[in-house]
């Protein structure tokens, strides 16, 4: 009845407008009187389409014809003009009522587009809003189903390397291997998405087609049946799939928080058990220590061979109480309490450093290039001397005797670089971003301390450091802020006279 309802209603119409003409006509003479049935034809095609309307136009030509137009009463037509008025009566009628069908088309379309995108940014706002991103990826799912031919549907997100289930069923072995497959090529399986435009790839004589496509933070798998799939429905589809990889992004990027707070945490717990074992172990060291150093006295009356063991025991001590005072800093250094910076001249802190590593450094030539006319440095110059005598030992360790060891410094763009290079072997270019790691080393026998200590001291300081290899050696480099009003500091004055067996070095007296 529905579909018979705009035939039934173009046959009434013209037969009243037929009528209504016959009785004007017969009163008053009035040209042009077809065109009435123009306005029923444009209803009709608003309405109901472009089919209603074209019956509407020929059955009015036809009832015209026969109750109008002379001879009266039957289809033939006297008079030549008037065939031509009936002629330009129906191409009139068929073209209007064509333009009111492609009208009524547009606006369903457009309608449909409406409905369609409000659905979506009702479904996308639902899905946004949900704390548990695993629902919000199964209300995504379920609409995609409602996609016609769209038969399964499963999506699965990126968890470290590997891809895990997050809604739907679980993918058979065969579709667990496409989709790793295709996640580690970048290429998608019987589907292509250009932008926001999806075209299903169907191969012959299968009646279900498994789809795969890798995105960003997971893989959707898509089984569709043989049946094509409407505009609307690839449309819908390909926005479907937008909304899902931004949910999977999301997903991926609260599990990666929640590593990394796991991780601080884990650093941080870390961090306090070492301090705590370190203070405790700071005493009974130095005992140790103390003990050994009585031994090792003359009234003890050592043998040879003691005085080996305990020289050894001695050794040992120090390398240990070494290790426990860089654990101690780096805990202070990470708890950012560690550090009090204030102005000094940076070649008093060099030459106290370098005073003090004298005999480990003998078997070394030495360059120092400090300019005695640097500004002063606000820095800690504890724990910026720290700072270079790790710098110095690691250089000690990597340069064979009689090499040279170079320190050098300079004022660069409201900064001044600290750097300590050595002739030796270079480091490997992907080790030079690792050397600072804590517990990262390429010896034997160290702890991976001392350049992390290097690293946490420069940026407690509000700066840098960094790892290069120059033709000669690997150079590293502490980059230290200037302070903007620097305050009054003494700096030393080269006297170019050595004291002793000492040697002056670029305004730096070396005892």
């Amino acid at each position: 009845m529905r579909r018979l309802l705009p035939y039934g209603l173009a046959v009434g119409g013209v037969l009243a407008i037929t009528a209504a003409l016959v009785l004007v006509s017969s009163r008053v003479a009035v040209a042009n009187l077809g065109l009435a049935y123009l306005l029923l034809v444009l209803w009709l095609g608003a309405r109901y389409g472009k089919w209603p309307a074209v019956f509407a136009s020929v059955l009015a030509i036809l009832c015209y014809d026969v109750a109008l137009v002379p001879p009266v009463g039957s289809l033939t037509v006297a008079d030549a003009g008037q065939l031509g008025s009936l002629l330009a009566l129906l191409a009139a009628a068929l073209v209007t009522g064509q333009l009111a069908g492609a009208a009524r088309r547009a606006q369903g379309e457009a309608q449909a587009m409406a409905a369609e995108s409000r659905s979506l940014y009702e479904l996308a706002t639902t899905a946004l809003r949900l704390p548990e991103v695993a629902a919000a990826l199964e209300l995504v799912r379920q609409r995609m189903l409602d996609v016609p031919s769209v038969r399964e549907v499963a999506l699965l997100g990126l968890e470290g390397d590997r891809l895990v289930r997050v809604t739907g069923p679980e993918p058979p072995e065969e579709a667990r291997r496409e989709a790793d497959l295709a996640w580690r090529r970048r290429q998608p399986i019987g589907l292509m998405l250009d932008g926001e435009r999806l075209r299903l790839l169907r191969p012959t004589g299968r009646q279900l087609n498994r789809c795969v496509l890798p995105m960003a933070s997971g893989v959707l798998l898509l089984t569709v049946t043989d049946e094509e799939v409407p505009a609307s429905g690839l449309r819908l589809l390909a926005a479907l799939l937008s909304l899902a990889g931004l949910l999977l992004d999301r997903r991926r990027a609260g599990h990666e928080a929640e590593r990394a707070a796991s991780l601080a945490a884990s650093d941080q717990l870390k961090a306090a058990i070492l301090s705590s074992i370190s203070h405790e172990l700071k005493s009974p060291i130095a005992s140790l220590r103390a003990g050994l150093t009585a031994l090792l006295a003359p009234a003890a009356q050592l043998t040879r061979d003691q005085r080996e063991l305990v020289e050894g025991l001695d050794r040992n001590a120090s390398h240990l109480d070494h290790l426990v005072g860089d654990l101690l800093d780096m805990a202070r250094l990470e708890a950012g309490g560690a550090v009090h910076p204030r102005p000094e001249a940076l070649d008093d802190v060099v030459g106290g450093v370098l005073h003090r590593l004298r005999p480990e450094l003998a078997a070394f030539a030495l360059e120092v290039r400090v300019p005695v006319d640097l500004p002063p440095v606000p820095l800690d110059e504890q724990q910026l001397g720290r700072a270079l005598t790790n710098l110095l030992e690691n250089a000690r360790e990597w340069t064979p005797p009689g090499r040279t060891i170079t320190i050098g410094a300079r004022a660069v763009d409201g900064a001044v670089e600290l750097s300590v290079a050595n002739d030796g072997p270079p480091i490997t270019p992907g080790d030079l971003d690792r050397v600072f790691d804590k517990f990262w080393t390429r010896r034997k026998g160290g702890s991976g301390l001392g350049l992390a200590i290097c690293k946490r001291v420069a940026e407690a300081h509000g700066g840098t450091v960094r790892a290069e290899n120059l033709r000669r050696g690997p150079r590293f480099t502490l980059v230290l802020p200037l302070s903007p009003v620097g305050a009054p500091s003494r700096v030393p004055q080269a006297t170019g006279e050595p004291d002793g067996d000492g040697r002056v070095l670029g305004g730096i007296r070396l005892c």
